[in-house]
């Protein structure tokens, strides 16, 4: 329930974005909002992560094998360095990253940091 304050309720806060793995599909990284480096930083956090460079981040997310980034409105490099560590890791062992619902400026991204090229992209 929103606060209120002398001047009425306040608004609510934008999306800052959040990603997390579907307890349903554990293959799955949900990506939602803005993907930046606090985001990167909270995922790192929460499981346990030497630190938020990809490489370290893809040692405890082995089974992703698909990333949904349909709700993304931004992405920083923070969420390239995630997507390039889980593309390292899987070329490792001769599977591919897929990547599904990303948007034109994700896409522009992804294709001037030269990642686009090593993901499946669904939809």
């Amino acid at each position: 329930m929103p606060q209120t304050a002398a001047a009425g309720p306040t608004p609510p806060l934008p999306d800052r974005g959040h990603v997390w793995v579907d307890d349903a599909e554990p293959a799955l990284l949900r990506m939602r909002g803005e993907v930046d480096v606090a985001v990167v930083e909270d995922l790192r956090d929460r499981l346990g992560a030497q630190s938020a460079r990809g490489t370290d981040l893809a040692a405890v997310l082995p089974r992703v094998r698909v990333v949904d980034m349909t709700e993304v409105t931004f992405a920083d490099s923070s969420a390239v360095g995630l997507l390039a560590g889980l593309v390292m890791a899987l070329q490792s062992t001769g599977d591919t990253l897929a990547v599904r619902g990303i948007g034109p400026a994700v896409e522009t991204l992804l294709e001037v940091t030269g990642l686009l090229p090593h993901l499946v992209v669904e939809g």
